[in-house]
Order: structure tokens, then sequence, then C-alpha cells
């Protein structure tokens, strides 16, 4: 039988009225298959040129999928900063919702792609599916909400919705390294479950492992299970991931 290593970090908020160890966390997330389509293989286009491209109305991308989309087929020549422009965007109601399947063609250690609000900005992204954000072995990809408090914020909302066993809002799954989350508000309403805040884990039928992320300054206002960090369905531990300076609702 093969063996698998379950390394979680579970915060919980003052919303959760029981708690779970891990292998029984393990059990609960073990449904958690993510049905890919098979990713087509690129370049179609150019990749995005190092610089700063809005999405948003009226934006250089008019839509979060479709930023997503050319990440995923065509990728990056050198560091990428993606602003959003809009106050509110609203995730589709899947497994997934925004969904970026990796890896980032062109994406390493001096060229990795910034998602951020644009200047003055308190922008939103919310969803009732699954998951709000979907990153699948998405690697070198920071997620900067600037600060916590001001003129120029970014939060993540995930609804709750009965359809699925949790909800969460921001997913990284299986090989996804190197990533950063900062300076980010979470929100999700799935109190009494297993929803989560950021999450690194491999779902099942996905062998590897989420390694070397940092999640630093953010705000969870209610979670089930604050953060995540999991490799329940893997053969080897996740490893090498920091997660400092939290606060909790």
């Amino acid at each position: 039988m093969a063996k698998f290593f379950f390394t979680c970090i579970i915060l919980f908020t003052v919303f959760f009225t029981y708690t779970v160890d891990a292998q029984e966390y393990g059990l609960l997330r073990k449904p958690s298959n993510i049905i890919l389509l098979e990713k087509i293989q690129g370049p179609l286009g150019d990749p995005i040129p190092t610089g700063t491209y809005s999405i948003g109305t009226g934006g250089y991308f008019p839509t979060i999928d479709s930023a997503f989309n050319k990440l995923s087929i065509d990728g990056i020549a050198g560091n990428v900063t993606l602003e959003l422009i809009d106050e509110l965007y609203v995730a589709p109601t899947t497994i997934s919702g925004f969904f970026l399947n990796g890896p980032i063609p062109g994406a390493g250690s001096n060229s990795r792609v910034t998602i951020k609000p644009a200047e003055n900005k308190n922008v939103t992204i919310q969803g009732s599916g699954r998951n709000v954000l979907s990153f699948m072995n998405t690697s070198f990809l920071t997620f900067n909400g600037v600060g916590l408090t001001g003129l120029t914020t970014f939060t993540i909302h995930a609804f709750k919705n009965n359809q699925y066993g949790w909800n969460d809002c921001l997913a990284f799954l299986n090989n996804s390294d190197h990533n950063v989350v900062q300076n980010i508000s979470f929100i999700c309403d799935d109190v009494n479950g297993i929803g989560m805040g950021p999450g690194f884990y491999t779902p099942q039928g996905f062998i590897e492992t989420a390694d070397s992320n940092l999640v630093q300054n953010i705000f969870i206002k209610k979670a089930g299970m604050a953060i995540v960090v999991s490799a329940f369905n893997a053969p080897v531990r996740a490893k090498g991931n920091i997660i400092r300076d939290i606060y909790i609702g």
C-alpha cells in the first residue's frame, strides 16, 4: 500500500465550532478531484512582454479569464504586472472559479507575474463556486494587495454555497511553487465547515506538492480553516512554505 504524507497548518478562527485532526481533515478534503480540460500546448501567440497591463472594463485584458488564458498558453517574456482596475470581479460559479492552468511559460525567479489592485482602488474578487481563484501547477506568481487599509486594498470573498463541500478563497494546487500572497484581506463565509482563506494543497489524482511559498501580512476576517498547507494526496511532504504576520478575525 502506498504511503501518503500529510503536512497541514490549520489556523481556526473563533467561528469554528469543532476541531478535526489531520486525518479527519484529509478524509473531508479527499474528494477534491479537479477535472481539467487538456491544456492547449502553445504558444499560439507572442508572450506578454515585460510591463504593466490592466484587467477590467476598458483594460488591456477585459476579464480575469482572458488574462489567465493568455498566461497559461503564451506565457511571459519578463516581469509582468497585472493591475485590477475595477472594484468588483465576480468569479464563475464552478469548482475552480477564476482558473489558471499552469505552468506559465517563461515564468521564473527573474520573470514573475504580479497581480495587484490599481492605485486608489479598493478591489474585491468574490465568488460562490467551490473556489474563487484556483492555480494549478502555477509558480512565480505574486498576489500583492498593497495594503490592508487605505485607498488601495484587495479583498477575496468566498460566499457559502451548499452545492459544494466547502468554499475557498484562494487555492494553489499541486506543483505550485515560489508564490507570494501578501497584504490581502480574506472573507470566507463557510465558517462552520472547512472553507479557507489561502491554501496550498494536492488534489486527489495528483502527486506533487506546493513548495517554497510565502504568505505574509494578511487579514482573515472569517473562515472555517484560516490557512491550509497540505500534502495529503502526495507521496512526499510539502516543504519550504513560510506563513507569518497573519491577523485572524
